[in-house]
């Protein structure tokens, strides 16, 4: 026997040990039913498995750097993913993987897109299960997202921890970020037998570094999730709790609403902090299946108008503080100014929210006084609250808790929008009863002072011919009403959206918007739905236009919709968080309107005014009414030509021009030329560094207006009148009448007597781009004009057709739509048996 064979076996074991020792450790490290681990150290193979099976790639990868200096990490592309097949057997009372965990530890490069982190569908056909929003929040939308906003270029450890019909929870460096809306047994969150990681079917799966991922055959616990720990980042904790919150005010009632933990909920009131009034109030239990919330909303009711109270809630566990609110004006109130502020899309993203919430009271403040509750009468949410109408759990943190600053001292109400989709929870947080329309609550009218105020309804259920029947008899009764003076509608969709015109709604556009030109109280319609600032003018109407979408949801920006459009209504659009103030003097019947942005991840701004417009009732003088000064009654003019007009005059400044022509005399229902231009058209991507917007119109001179329209022949009459910034159009100027000759048309000279068929040489030659072609008829003739190049290819035919005996001049124009380039070029008349050809130089 080889006396050293108990040597080598001792060494063998010993090395047998440490090694399994070295495994054992490792694994100790991670909580158990560990049963898949990549973490990308080996840049020559980096689809290995540390635990598991090796990753199957579909796209390009690259190694790069990872969190320190001894990890790895790769860059999976756009459009890339891998395919893990876990081996998890099928688990919690399903057929699929209903429990599960996922961790990974990834690095995004940049805000303003999406990025998906797995896809439970193998062949990749639908979107992916868990995203990072453009603002950086992690989730999905039947789940929820976090209110914690990844910071780009930092380390990250994330993770999902998931039960079917339990749970679905997200984590963030170990902590909780998100208790989420759990999903169905073998529903959309079960795993096939393969899981595909950073997939996505419609390329919401830009390019991120990861370093490490692993998989777990079961749902870990908090505790088990921190022990896992991060990159140690600080994850805020979201309130399980929301308001007061005030809504639905009138000179005499508000309701304070709440959602506390603990019983016999009461609402106390009074003149001064000692309160000395009470109410309890209605409770209204909420059913989410997994979460339940009750709601309590308590009508504070025999009050007295314009004056100032203090008030607190309350359950036997919980106790707000004391807030003041100030009721209303009575409706006929002609001394008080009514201000309230407008925004929309605050869905999703709570932090952002937060912040504009935050800004607007900051501004109000600093604006009108130091108590909000005098500041401000309202604010008008226009709809897409939440991100899920039906998750009853992302009311509190993406809603009501983000408003916590101000709707405890100032009501609001909300135009619902499709996100919350007519979901039964939204209708019970709501309390709009008492102004419901014929539809109930699903739409409402209700009056601060001598302003009405219409929330509309766009949704695509209540798109019907009743909500407008009531919209009209509202109006008209408003307009015979001499205490309304002042009207404002709100809903969610926009008719046209510049930059997101898939967001166009036909029922707004040519339904709700007709309905409220016909009556001249109405002063503004303010809707979301696109994710960014737009303004205008109704066309043919005297009222607002204004898209306010931009409270927090992931913005709409340029070139990121190949079909935006430069609508010619709409006089401004910025793809910036943003929020508006409406200040209404109402004793001097004049509202003044001003636009605050926050900016947009490229350019972030600090509350900076990106517009602001007027609107005086108390003074509607129309401008003068202009004249048309050239051409002059019964010219003659040729394509292209210019109308101009005289000077504007009128108390405000010029806002837009309007000028028609017709070939009707008094006639312009059809008018062949129907041209309105305002003094700023901002549309465009704005360049860094200084993102200066792109106004479309700057130095234009709306006292003119050049047509190139090569159509328009003949006798024409035309007309032209201005707009000023206070909405009022001037009268039509006095129509003229001139003649506008056909370019393309022969021209005969009524003086020469012509004895001979001839063609003359052309002047001038050589030309560029137009030259004129003469030839003599001695007696009617049926003829061909045609010009060719030099390898005998017609590249014009001038006239074809019978002209009567004379001498005629034709113009030929060989600009760019012909696309000729320069050289010799013949020219053919043939009139009866008469044929004959001469050569012409074109140099350009």
């Amino acid at each position: 026997m080889n006396k050293f064979l108990p040597i080598i076996t001792l060494f063998i074991t010993i090395i047998l040990l440490i090694n399994l020792s070295a495994e054992s450790n490792s694994m100790q490290q991670f909580p158990s039913d560990l049963v898949g681990h990549w973490s990308f150290n080996n840049p020559n193979n980096l689809t290995e498995a540390e635990v598991g099976s090796s990753l199957l790639l579909s796209g390009s990868q690259t190694p790069v750097a990872g969190p320190s200096d001894t990890s790895g990490a790769v860059r999976i592309g756009l459009g890339s993913y891998y395919i893990a097949i876990h081996g998890i057997p099928a688990n919690g009372g399903g057929s699929k993987v209903n429990s599960y965990t996922i961790v990974m530890d990834i690095k995004y490069p940049t805000t303003g897109q999406w990025y998906a982190f797995y896809q439970t569908e193998p062949s990749n056909t639908l979107d992916a299960d868990w995203f990072l929003n453009p603002s950086g929040n992690m989730g999905v939308g039947a789940t929820g997202y976090t209110s914690h906003i990844l910071i780009p270029g930092d380390w990250y450890r994330i993770a999902i921890s998931v039960n079917n019909g339990v749970r679905h929870d997200y984590y963030i460096d170990g902590e909780k970020a998100l208790t989420g809306t759990p999903g169905t047994v073998d529903g959309r969150f079960s795993l096939e037998p393969q899981v595909l990681f950073f997939a996505d079917e419609n390329n919401e799966d830009n390019a991120l570094d990861v370093a490490d991922i692993k998989i777990f055959s079961r749902d870990l616990s908090d505790n088990e999730m921190k022990e896992l720990g991060g990159y140690e980042h600080t994850i805020e904790v979201i309130k399980s709790e929301a308001g007061p919150y005030l809504q639905s005010p009138t000179p005499t009632s508000i309701y304070a609403c709440w959602a506390y933990i603990g019983d016999n909920p009461v609402a106390e009131y009074g003149l001064t902090p000692s309160l000395g009034n009470q109410v309890i109030p209605e409770t209204i239990p909420i059913d989410g299946g997994v979460t339940y919330i009750t709601w309590y909303a308590a009508k504070l009711e025999n009050l007295q108008p314009s004056t100032t109270y203090y008030y607190k809630v309350k359950t036997d566990s919980t106790e707000s503080e004391i807030y003041k609110f100030r009721t209303q004006p009575v409706d006929n109130d002609s001394t008080e100014h009514i201000r309230f502020a407008i925004y929309g899309d605050s869905r999703t993203v709570p932090t952002i929210f937060k912040e504009v919430n935050d800004s607007l009271k900051r501004v109000a403040l600093s604006l009108y006084g130091e108590n909000i509750e005098e500041d401000l009468n309202l604010v008008f949410d226009v709809g897409d609250i939440v991100t899920s109408g039906g998750v009853l759990s992302q009311y509190l943190p993406e809603y009501f808790n983000p408003t916590s600053s101000i709707s405890t001292s100032v009501p609001f109400m909300v135009s619902i929008g499709n996100h919350e989709g007519e979901s039964p929870h939204y209708y019970k947080f709501m309390k709009y009863e008492d102004f419901g329309g014929t539809e109930g609550e699903k739409y409402y009218s209700f009056r601060i002072g001598r302003v009405l105020f219409l929330g509309l309804n766009s949704n695509v259920q209540l798109r019907n011919d009743t909500q407008i029947e009531w919209l009209d008899q509202v109006l008209a009764q408003a307009q015979n009403d001499d205490t309304i003076e002042w009207i404002f509608g709100f809903l969610h969709h926009p008719g046209h959206s510049e930059l997101w015109p898939d967001g166009n709604t036909a029922y707004v556009q040519n339904r709700i918007i007709p309905t409220l030109a016909k009556y001249s109280k109405v002063d503004m319609l303010t809707y979301g739905h696109s994710h960014n600032y737009e303004r205008g003018t109704a066309l043919n109407s005297g009222f607002r236009l204004m898209l306010s979408g931009g409270a927090a949801s992931a913005l709409d920006r340029w070139e990121m919709y190949s079909n935006q459009q430069n609508y010619p209504e709409i006089q401004k659009t910025f793809d910036h968080y943003c929020y508006s103030i409406v200040d209404i003097d109402v004793a001097n019947k004049y509202y003044e309107v001003t636009s605050y942005s926050l900016g947009n991840p490229q350019n972030p701004l600090d509350n900076v005014v990106i517009d602001h417009f007027i609107r005086d009732k108390k003074n509607e003088t129309p401008p003068a009414t202009p004249s048309i000064t050239q051409p002059e009654q019964n010219a003659q003019v040729e394509p292209p030509f210019t109308l101009n007009a005289s000077d504007y005059a009128g108390t405000y400044d010029i806002m837009s021009s309007q000028y028609q022509m017709t070939t009707s005399a008094g006639n312009y229902d059809s008018p062949i030329l129907d041209v309105k231009r305002d003094f700023e058209d901002i549309y465009g991507t704005p360049q860094a560094p200084d993102f200066i917007p792109i106004d479309l119109n700057a130095g234009i001179d709306l006292t003119e207006y050049t047509v190139s329209n090569a159509s328009i022949a003949g006798d024409v009459w035309a007309r032209v009148r201005y707009r000023d910034k206070n909405l009022q159009w001037s009268s039509w100027s006095p129509e003229i009448s001139f003649q506008v000759k056909d370019p393309n048309s022969v021209e005969k000279d009524e003086t020469v007597v012509v004895e001979d068929y001839k063609l003359y040489s052309n002047y001038p030659n050589p030309f560029n781009p137009t030259t004129n072609i003469q030839f003599d008829l001695p007696e009617s003739s049926v003829i061909t004009l045609r010009v060719y190049n030099s390898l005998g290819q017609m590249v014009a035919e001038l006239e074809n057709g019978r002209l009567s005996a004379g001498r005629y001049t034709r113009t030929f124009d060989a600009s760019n739509k012909l696309a000729l380039s320069s050289g010799i070029y013949f020219y053919k008349l043939k009139a009866n048996s008469f044929v004959e050809i001469r050569k012409m130089l074109l140099l350009k």
